[in-house]
């Protein structure tokens, strides 16, 4: 069977025989719902936990160009060849296949029953997060971090990532959080820079020893603060420090040497979501490192 598509998101035209592509595939394993493989990938998508808290899920093709250009380890590749709907997308399949240490072909309706989209995705990623510590972020004149203390919603984690990852910082610390770093909607809404950003889980004690022995000026968003973000100093080795979207931070941090920071509302609201208002004073943070800040007036 030929089918004829235009796909404006991959941007080329393909006669695709469906024949064929199977044909190419042929010494793949083709795989159910029991394969080990898979059930992780099920329980992933579902959030569950499982054995390895180290593999997470790409679900979709949409994060290729960060695996190919990343260290980033496919334990697993999952799919069906009746979505792959370009010669693009046929060429992604094929690195893919190459890079995985294991690729497996299910049929499209085990497809929609994995998926966690109405749509349906054809291509699931089974995949290691590298291993970072904290003496693995490179300490230099300018260091700029996160410390994300006890957030609860995974969007936030991993909008604050993202937010990180494009302002150049060096990494995000997470503290006191129950949202495991292979939850979707944390991955998702991070577009794969969880997975290209070290992203740390420690203990709080710990990061705020760490972060005392390396000389980091540790700044918090506070609500209560006089001082507005703008009006601060983030040269050296910055540490912002993002407290739950509701209590806040630990107590712990209050006994620590830090300076406080705020973000005038000049409306009705008294304060951002959680992910705006980190997005906003890590990038004054970026831009002040970088020397890219210029005072008006």
């Amino acid at each position: 069977m030929i089918v004829s598509v235009f796909l404006r998101n991959w941007g080329d035209t393909m006669e695709i025989n469906i024949e064929e592509l199977y044909r190419e595939f042929s010494n793949l394993k083709f795989v159910g719902s029991k394969e080990p493989s898979v059930r992780n990938i099920n329980k992933l998508i579902k959030n569950k936990k499982i054995e390895d808290e180290n593999l997470f899920v790409i679900e979709g093709l949409w994060a290729y160009e960060k695996i190919i250009n990343s260290n980033i380890r496919i334990k697993s590749f999952v799919f069906c060849p009746d979505f792959i709907k370009s010669k693009t997308m046929l060429e992604m399949v094929r690195f893919i296949v190459s890079a995985a240490d294991n690729s497996y072909l299910i049929s499209s309706n085990l497809c929609s029953r994995l998926s966690s989209r109405d749509s349906g995705e054809g291509f699931f990623l089974l995949c290691s997060f590298p291993q970072y510590k904290l003496d693995d972020i490179e300490l230099k004149e300018n260091n700029l971090l996160v410390v994300l203390d006890g957030l609860a919603k995974p969007g936030n984690i991993g909008t604050i990532i993202r937010s990180v990852d494009g302002a150049g910082g060096d990494g995000v610390i997470i503290c006191n959080s129950n949202v495991r770093k292979t939850n979707q909607k944390l991955i998702k809404s991070s577009m794969g820079s969880s997975f290209m950003l070290p992203v740390i889980d420690k203990d709080v004690k710990d990061v705020i020893m760490w972060l005392k022995s390396n000389q980091f000026k540790i700044i918090i968003t506070d609500l209560k603060a006089s001082k507005s973000y703008y009006n601060t100093d983030y040269k050296g080795r910055t540490a912002i420090i993002v407290g739950n979207e509701i209590h806040g931070i630990s107590d712990i941090w209050n006994k620590c040497q830090c300076e406080r920071v705020i973000i005038p509302m000049f409306g009705g609201a008294d304060s951002l979501n959680v992910g705006v208002a980190a997005t906003i004073v890590v990038y004054e943070a970026s831009f002040c490192q970088k020397g890219l800040v210029r005072k008006l007036g």
